[in-house]
């Protein structure tokens, strides 16, 4: 085995478990930020809103990870 197919092996197997870690951080960061998000954004709008941002995020990831592609209709910016 040459160096460069080493190289490419090492760096497949690093991708592919910070894949597997993402699938398993997202789902749930998504479910805590929208959870949060509401009761925080009691106390101060542009914090909840944040949140509310950071969750959509989590959850677009966790849907790219387990269903191997995006979603078909894209996410309203104005569902804050």
């Amino acid at each position: 085995m040459g160096f460069w197919s080493g190289l490419k092996n090492f760096g497949s197997k690093i991708l592919g478990g910070i894949k597997k870690a993402a699938g398993w951080v997202a789902p749930t960061l998504n479910k805590v930020l929208g959870t949060l998000a509401g009761p925080v954004s009691t106390l101060h709008p542009g914090v909840g809103a944040v949140m509310g941002i950071g969750s959509r995020l989590a959850g677009g990831v966790s849907n790219y990870l387990n269903k191997g592609g995006l979603d078909q209709k894209p996410a309203s910016p104005c569902n804050i």
